[in-house]
């Protein structure tokens, strides 16, 4: 039994989590209200705080700046999993609020957010007008993490290796190519092979993205790919191949229109490289779909038949 009791002493989440921050990356008080949006007055009244009702000594002020104590290392180790508990009721909490309003928050990295959904959500919404998507777009690590945090109802990944503790369904399929500028002075008039293409500077998303695991996952046996330049984004590395920088690599589903414009043109590929992937719906084991989630991902699935 928790002693309920003493909750009038307990610690403020806040307090914990700038003592949080000053043991990971943060290197001053600055910094760690920097981190929690907070000035750094109300930041350091609120450790002095922390300091006198815990009576530890959590801080080491001098001259050159603040570090943790070795006690405060050890409550920020504890306050971190306090932290994480909140987190998990908060989410929680946040899941039973858009259950009961009728609204399915979705998570999709950038190529499903872009050139899948919006004929999903058009056709999706036209079926089911009571039921709200809320769409969020990141590259599909940060999906899969905010998956398994349970701040969303659903994950929409291109990675080619799925994470064995979610449930997954495809949902698409897609295919990336090689593009290049029309006038790219190392154009190819015959396929390119694995191991010559390791040879080539390409241009390629961030690792974490879906592309990128996939392009790395084409190479690595024939001995990995040669990186030009990453981009976060889509129309930065679209933009970059157009100025005959270097070769993008990117879903085909993206490069498109400019394949009709011919501001870019495919470089052909030897069949031993594998650029097909599936695209996938994942969700939390551990969580029960909500109606509206269940329903989008019918929608989706019923879409590929």
């Amino acid at each position: 039994m928790h002693d309920l009791g003493n909750m009038k002493n307990w610690p403020e989440l806040q307090a914990l989590g700038l003592l949080v921050a000053l043991s990971g990356n943060a290197r001053s008080i600055g910094q760690a209200a920097a981190a929690l949006d907070l000035a750094q007055p109300n930041a350091s009244r609120s450790l002095r705080n922390l300091e006198r009702d815990l009576k530890v000594p959590l801080l080491r002020r001098s001259p050159q700046g603040t570090e943790l104590t070795v006690e405060g290392r050890a409550v920020a180790e504890w306050g971190s999993k306090v932290i994480e508990a909140y987190d998990v009721l908060d989410a929680g909490a946040r899941a039973i609020r858009d259950a009961r309003a009728g609204t399915v928050k979705v998570s999709a990295s950038l190529t499903v957010a872009e050139y899948l959904m919006p004929h999903h959500l058009t056709t999706f919404r036209a079926a089911h007008p009571k039921i709200d998507i809320g769409l969020s777009v990141e590259n599909s690590a940060t999906v899969i993490d905010r998956v398994r945090r349970q701040t969303c109802d659903l994950g929409l990944i291109e990675s080619v290796s799925l994470p064995r503790d979610l449930n997954a369904e495809v949902v698409g399929r897609d295919r990336l190519m090689i593009a290049c500028a029309s006038k790219f002075p190392h154009a190819w008039t015959k396929p390119i092979t694995a191991e010559e293409l390791t040879q080539v500077p390409l241009l390629v998303r961030e690792i974490g993205s879906g592309t990128r695991e996939a392009i790395d996952a084409a190479l690595i046996a024939a001995g990995g790919v040669r990186v030009a330049g990453e981009y976060g984004s889509n129309s930065a590395l679209r933009i970059a191949a157009a100025t005959s920088v270097a070769p993008a690599v990117l879903s085909e589903l993206a490069l498109r229109d400019d394949f009709r414009a011919g501001r870019l043109v495919p470089l052909p590929v030897a069949d031993d490289v594998d650029l097909t992937r599936e695209l996938h719906a994942v969700w939390a084991r551990n969580r029960r779909q909500s109606p509206g989630a269940r329903l989008l991902l019918e929608h989706m699935v019923d879409s590929l038949r």
